[in-house]
């Protein structure tokens, strides 16, 4: 019976180190587990979206709704007056007239100032794109001085009458002067089939038109 008890005793014994050890073991685990974590894994980075276009820059350019869908005489003058200013070292046109070259070819004749003080006289072909004669006058015109304080250059009047008289062709462009001594650009117009033109007169300083005459 002693043996037995013994036996019993010293198998419980066992029993209860054995279960203790594992409980150990689970906290010991448990205890690392919980050590290591860092909480919950950061979210993975989204691929950045694309950013939306933005809705693209109408050329802001110059001409104005009228000289955009203006005749093909006010399109191509235009074009001229740049073409012989870019000829011209610090070239600003303040003369074009429509004419007929010695060869029979439409021309644009315009007159050019050359920084402030010189003058040349171009002929840009019929479509404004080339020069094809080009001299300096030696005597220059007295509207080259007009131009000083000009702040509207030929094209922008230009335009402005284009604008104004939406659908007319151009014959010509000048500077000048008027009675009250306000210098001002000169404008004429034509409507197609029609005999007399329309001269426009703006304000060379703030481009405001002053008014409109027929010319017989």
């Amino acid at each position: 019976m002693r043996m037995v008890r013994n036996t019993t005793m010293c198998a419980l014994f066992l029993v209860g180190v054995t279960t203790l050890g594992l409980s150990a073991c689970s906290d010991s685990d448990s205890g690392k587990k919980s050590d290591g974590a860092t909480g919950s894994p950061a979210p993975a980075t989204s691929a950045a979206s694309p950013t939306s276009a933005s809705p693209s820059t109408s050329p802001s350019g110059s001409s104005s709704p009228g000289a955009s869908a203006a005749p093909a005489s006010v399109k191509n003058a235009l074009k001229a007056l740049d073409t012989a200013d870019q000829d011209v070292p610090g070239g600003k046109s303040f003369d074009l007239e429509k004419e007929t070259d010695a060869s029979g070819n439409r021309v644009w004749d315009i007159k050019v100032a050359s920084n402030g003080t010189d003058q040349y006289n171009l002929s840009v072909s019929e479509d404004g794109a080339k020069v094809v004669n080009k001299r300096q006058d030696m005597t220059p015109d007295d509207d080259v001085a007009k131009l000083k304080d000009v702040k509207v250059s030929a094209q922008e009047a230009l335009r402005t009458v284009a604008d104004r008289r939406q659908g007319e062709d151009l014959k010509s462009l000048e500077i000048d002067r008027d009675d009250a001594g306000t210098t001002v650009w000169q404008v004429n117009t034509v409507k197609p089939g029609a005999r007399n033109a329309t001269e426009t007169i703006l304000d060379a300083q703030t481009g405001k038109p002053l008014g409109d005459k027929t010319n017989d």
